[in-house]
């Protein structure tokens, strides 16, 4: 009886210990959430990757001048509270407050516009002297690889978009032999910039206040390196810091691939916020970015679908640092920029541009 009462004691414990092995083998879920905001506003929790069932929190701050509509669920509290138990996409939605001194400054505002610098494509052929022409007149605004895949030709031409109803710009870029500039054979870059040869309009001095637009399209099936894959920065010229960006937006390979926007106040990055990759893909995105440079600057962009108008990224910073010690003015850049140590994860990309306007205001 002793004895079948033991063995019955052992059969317990290991049947114990056995659910106990299986519960810790179990996965644990989780979701990204991206929490947002509209011009106008903040949140104070951008998202991030949370196992199933947790509870997490984001306030919406307003900005003066504007009004908080709400979230993008519905909810119309200032502090969210969100259990996950799926992927997300929420936005804090905010407008600007109508005033009579808003609707007096509208004639202006449309004035200003034609001081814009603006690049259009205007049909094939002639495509790095139109560039040239606008971006820095009699010098050489393009970085491309054609140094080292000459029988390839020109590695930007324009093509006619049935979307657009107008000609753009095509950036291209090959597995291989395109390397950056026959220089460094780790990356490749194809882009185009203005620097000290520009016209002085094109050149973000500080205490200015620009705004930068233009559309993009990535094609079906694009494909983004884990490292980096840049399509456009703001970097500054001159002092210590200046081989660092201000300010980039990259795509990145990752699970699910992501655009994020990146920042640097000295020499190192940091993402003020990030999305998943899959909305932009195949579609025209309009960008609009306005910055502030100086110690007490201002940066907010916006991205949306150009057919829809669906807000795809937005990020606002009425108080963030842009300008580095020793600066000289800052530079816009434009096109394809990416890292192929992991040459398996790519291939031969194009990607679409049009319509690049600076302002100075």
């Amino acid at each position: 009886m002793k004895n079948i009462l033991f063995t019955s004691i052992i059969v317990i414990l290991l049947s114990c210990a056995s659910n106990d092995s299986t519960e810790e083998e179990i996965p644990v879920i989780q979701y990204n959430v991206s929490i947002v905001a509209t011009t106008g506003g903040a949140v104070s929790n951008s998202g991030g990757r949370y196992a199933k069932g947790t509870t997490i929190a984001s306030t919406a701050t307003v900005f003066d001048g504007y009004t908080f509509d709400g979230w993008s669920n519905g909810s119309l509290e200032r502090t969210l509270l969100i259990e996950v138990n799926s992927e997300l996409n929420l936005t804090a939605i905010f407008s600007e407050n109508e005033t009579e001194e808003n609707s007096e400054t509208d004639e202006s505002d449309e004035n200003d516009e034609t001081n814009a610098v603006v690049l259009e494509a205007d049909g094939p052929g002639n495509t790095y002297d139109l560039i040239t022409s606008i971006l820095a007149p009699g010098y050489d605004p393009i970085e491309v690889p054609d140094c080292g895949h000459q029988d390839f030709g020109n590695h930007i031409d324009e093509l006619y978009d049935e979307t657009l109803e107008k000609y753009v710009f095509r950036f291209y870029l090959h597995t291989t032999p395109d390397n950056d500039r026959c220089t460094n054979f780790d990356r490749q870059r194809n882009e185009i910039k203005s620097y000290d040869k520009s016209p002085e309009n094109l050149l973000g001095r500080e205490d200015e206040t620009v705004t930068y637009t233009w559309k993009f399209k990535l094609a079906d099936g694009f494909q983004s390196s884990g490292r980096f894959t840049h399509i456009h920065q703001l970097k500054p010229v001159g002092g210590d810091l200046a081989s660092m960006p201000m300010y980039t937006l990259t795509t990145r390979k990752s699970n699910p691939d992501r655009i994020e926007l990146r920042y640097a106040e000295t020499d190192r990055q940091i993402t003020l916020t990030q999305t998943a990759l899959a909305p932009f893909i195949g579609e025209w995105v309009r960008v609009e970015e306005t910055i502030t440079y100086g110690t007490n600057g201002q940066y907010s962009i916006v991205m949306t679908n150009y057919k829809t108008n669906e807000e795809l990224l937005s990020y606002t910073n009425n108080a963030i640092i842009n300008w580095r010690s020793g600066g000289d003015f800052v530079r816009p850049k434009w096109g394809i920029y990416r890292s192929i140590v992991d040459i398996e994860d790519l291939r031969d990309e194009e990607v679409l541009f049009a319509d690049f306007s600076v302002l100075e205001k």
